[in-house]
């Protein structure tokens, strides 16, 4: 399971899948088909692609337990 505390600090989010969009990361929010939320936004595509990596590493290390992600600043 993933929580994710957005970048803007005004959610925090049970996702289901994320995605690399350009220079944004969004996740699609558990229990929902269509409703895909913005993470994060950053200053490159490259930024967003660390941001990804740094969330999947998370999770591979607590792979038994409920993982919470505080999306960086920058």
């Amino acid at each position: 399971m993933l929580w994710i505390f957005t970048q803007n600090q005004q959610s925090f989010v049970h996702v289901h899948e994320i995605t690399v969009a350009g220079k944004k990361i969004e996740g699609m929010i558990a229990g929902s088909d269509t409703w895909v939320k913005t993470l994060g936004k950053y200053d490159s595509n490259d930024r967003a692609a660390e941001i990804l990596e740094d969330i999947v590493k998370t999770i591979e290390a607590n792979q038994d337990a409920t993982v919470t992600y505080r999306m960086p600043n920058q």
